[in-house]
């Protein structure tokens, strides 16, 4: 077997936002078994027509047996979590929805077909515990909780529908814990130490939880230790 033989056999992991902290620690954790593919923001704008393309270009590697979506905004330079209905207006709203509900549920429609159809593979989506309707005591985050609410609803509809034609695949929402990043910095003074944890662990603890799924667990919202999350 030639190195191109071997490049083709070995298992493949697709990373979409490959850039943030979380992504790039999956990358390092995961390249020492997967033949690793990404996607970020330099390669695409997330539109339909990029994603069919790039659909196209990765159906030629060959089937995969993770992908993952990391794709996601607590703040940026147009958007700060709301602490208040004041500070509710309609283009945060869309922002939040647009990277943290669209982008993700674009993908799901145009890379899902690329799992692997008969040895469990996994399409995980990262999503957040303040997505949850029902742990929701706090109030606040308005775009933030509902953009991923919305998102814990796509994979669950999805995961209905992908089940129908790939039957040991799993889609999956997974928290995966605070992280050490840009993005929960300006909040992490309200986050206990032992509850901040770094990129690696959260890359190893995701990964841990999708080499323990199977078909019957898709469609669920995970905690970071693999326990079921309330919608």
């Amino acid at each position: 077997m030639d190195h191109s033989d071997k490049l083709q056999s070995k298992l493949k992991v697709l990373i979409i936002g490959s850039n943030s902290c979380i992504a790039q620690a999956l990358i390092t954790e995961l390249e020492q078994t997967h033949q690793v593919v990404t996607l970020s923001r330099e390669q695409t704008d997330y539109s339909e027509a990029s994603l069919a393309q790039h659909y196209r270009q990765f159906a030629t590697i060959g089937v995969f047996d993770r992908i993952i979506c990391c794709t996601g905004i607590l703040h940026d330079q147009q958007v700060s979590p709301e602490k208040n209905l004041k500070q509710v207006n309609a283009p945060g709203l869309a922002h939040y929805f647009q990277v943290n509900t669209i982008v993700p549920m674009l993908c799901l429609k145009h890379f899902h077909s690329l799992l692997d159809r008969k040895n469990g593979a996994v399409f995980a989506c990262l999503s957040a515990m303040v997505g949850s309707i029902k742990d929701n005591r706090a109030g606040g985050w308005y775009g933030y909780r509902s953009s991923k609410a919305a998102l814990n609803m796509l994979v669950k509809t999805t995961a209905i529908e992908v089940a129908r034609s790939n039957k040991t695949a799993s889609i999956v929402a997974i928290h995966p814990g605070t992280t050490i990043s840009d993005l929960s910095a300006p909040f992490a003074g309200n986050v206990s130490k032992e509850k901040y944890y770094t990129p690696q662990q959260s890359a190893k603890r995701i990964i841990s939880v999708m080499a323990n799924l199977s078909s019957k667990d898709s469609g669920a919202f995970l905690n970071w230790n693999g326990e079921p999350l309330p919608w």
